[in-house]
């Protein structure tokens, strides 16, 4: 049998990196950066709330959302019908968008300021902005769609392992909590002016119910866990190094009580032999709280630990991914 033990060197353009994201509420930013922007721009949110194609969908999605509380009872697949986005409504609200962009100085410096800086649609940075904008949209309405398939209805997610729901929505115990979840929203109809965000909240709740806020877990990292080592960059002399920076990608385990993996320590201990060798100035350590599902533990806290306990690392020559669940996403983040 061949092992490999995957330790990779890089070298970064710091200044082509994106503008950071200021994250108030990390899970939503992270997953739907577009709709909080949206949320928290007042002058753009007015002109939104005020769009008569968009103000006459946002009645119509929370008249949908309260009358499933007060008549799906235990049928899940109700709840979802009647939150999830229809393809007919996207393209209302893109089309809606796509006008609002063209005719609202707000809508339009929003969508060429803010976020195309943040770098969360960049694959759609060719597209003119009113198309980015649409674009966004149905990105974050289709991942709200697939929240509540797979928190709300038990649909097997593309990676059932880690990501299921995390209970047994056959029963009626889960069938309640969706139950309660829907009337506590319809409580609070009144503070939902946005065309989206029935829609979301009802995701968002779903997401929190099953303990999913892994994306929202230790941030800000720029003040916590990777605050010495963002204090140190300025000061690092990198023409010393041949690279910038060791990446660790994660080894999942499948122990419940065990920490690390027998994989995760190798990669460790390669990593820390790198960096004594001085191939680069930081070892950047990736990987979530991802196996088994449900895990207290986060690969990358934990690999940090070892790197400091075991080695002698120093905390300000360490960044850390935590949020990474897959290998694509353990390069992505460390990007």
């Amino acid at each position: 049998m061949r092992v490999v033990i995957a330790v990779c060197l890089a070298s970064v353009a710091f200044a082509q990196q994106p503008a950071p994201l200021h994250l108030t509420a990390a899970v939503q930013d992270k997953n739907f950066y577009l709709l909080s922007l949206i949320e928290r721009d007042k002058s753009a949110r007015r002109a939104i709330e005020t769009d008569p194609v968009l103000a006459a969908i946002a009645t119509a999605k929370g008249e949908s959302l309260a009358k499933a509380a007060k008549s799906c009872a235990l049928e899940l697949l109700c709840y979802a019908t009647a939150t999830k986005w229809t393809d007919a409504e996207i393209s209302s609200a893109g089309n809606a968008l796509r006008g609002l962009y063209t005719e609202n100085v707000a809508v339009k410096q929003m969508v060429d300021g803010p976020l195309r800086a943040s770098g969360v649609l960049v694959r759609y940075h060719g597209k003119p902005g009113a198309d980015l904008l649409a674009q966004g949209f149905e990105d974050a309405a289709r991942g709200i769609n697939n929240a509540i398939e797979v928190y709300g209805t038990g649909r097997a997610p593309r990676y059932p392992e880690i990501d299921s729901v995390s209970f047994d929505v056959k029963q009626d115990s889960y069938r309640r909590l969706v139950q309660t979840i829907a009337a506590v929203l319809e409580d609070d109809k009144t503070s939902m002016d946005l065309f989206f965000e029935p829609s979301l909240r009802f995701a968002l709740a779903l997401m929190d119910a099953n303990h999913r806020d892994e994306a929202g877990r230790l941030e800000p990292l720029e003040s916590g866990e990777n605050a010495a080592s963002v204090k140190r960059i300025p000061s690092v002399e990198w023409s010393r190094f041949p690279y910038s920076v060791i990446v660790v990608p994660g080894s999942g385990n499948d122990r419940p009580s065990w920490s690390l993996s027998p994989y995760g320590k190798l990669r460790v201990m390669l990593a820390a032999k790198r960096f004594r060798e001085g191939k680069a100035p930081f070892i950047l350590v990736s990987g979530g709280f991802v196996h088994p599902s449900q895990t207290p533990y986060c690969e990358a806290i934990e690999m940090k630990k070892s790197l400091m306990a075991d080695f002698g690392i120093p905390e300000d020559a360490i960044l850390v991914d935590p949020h990474a669940r897959h290998t694509t996403t353990n390069i992505r983040n460390a990007v």
